[in-house]
């Protein structure tokens, strides 16, 4: 804790959090950013604050209707069919994500979203840590894999992994998820 004090967790909108990791899959930050830019400019509402233009990122009812062939157009690749079947399931309540952060226990939300197309553990922690506020929630990622490997000395993959980490960090686990990640990507 000494080596990152004041870490603080970001907290994003639920669905732009839960788009955003669809559409983060082998993909660096910058074009990451770039995607959900271009989804913001073309399908969000724009707002003007001191004369500059923001762009909310579009409900999943905008994007149901939007389509695959146009979500591909936005550098998606294959993630188009991901996020236009995430955002179809929403608009037509298949999935409920105000049950998913507010109602639902943290393994019965990360189930919910798991059953999203091309949704899997690590994006579905991701949206309950980032998005859902969900401080138990721990995605592991290549980063956390390979920290809990080299200073826990765990070799257990998987579900396995996810379920030590879990009960070892207990209810704060993303606060020491992110402890983790930041000290991985600055020193190994």
């Amino acid at each position: 804790m000494d080596y990152c004090p004041g870490i603080r967790i970001a907290r994003q909108p639920l669905w732009e959090c839960l788009a955003t990791f669809i559409t983060s899959s082998l993909k660096q930050v910058a074009h990451i950013r770039a995607i959900s830019l271009q989804i913001r400019k073309l399908y969000g509402a724009c707002y003007q604050m001191n004369g500059k233009p923001f762009y909310a990122y579009p409900s999943p009812s905008v994007l149901a209707e939007v389509g695959e062939e146009q979500l591909r157009a936005c550098a998606l690749g294959y993630r188009a069919k991901s996020l236009d079947l995430a955002a179809k399931a929403l608009a037509s309540g298949e999935i409920d994500l105000e049950a998913v952060e507010h109602e639902l226990c943290e393994s019965e939300a990360q189930k919910e979203l798991i059953r999203l197309h091309g949704v899997g553990e690590k994006v579905a922690n991701c949206a309950l840590l980032f998005g859902a506020g969900r401080w138990g929630a721990f995605p592991i990622d290549v980063w956390i894999e390979r920290i809990l490997r080299e200073h826990y000395r765990k070799r257990l993959k998987g579900r396995q992994l996810q379920a030590w980490a879990s009960n070892y960090f207990g209810r704060n686990a993303g606060y020491a998820q992110q402890y983790l990640f930041h000290f991985a990507r600055k020193t190994l």
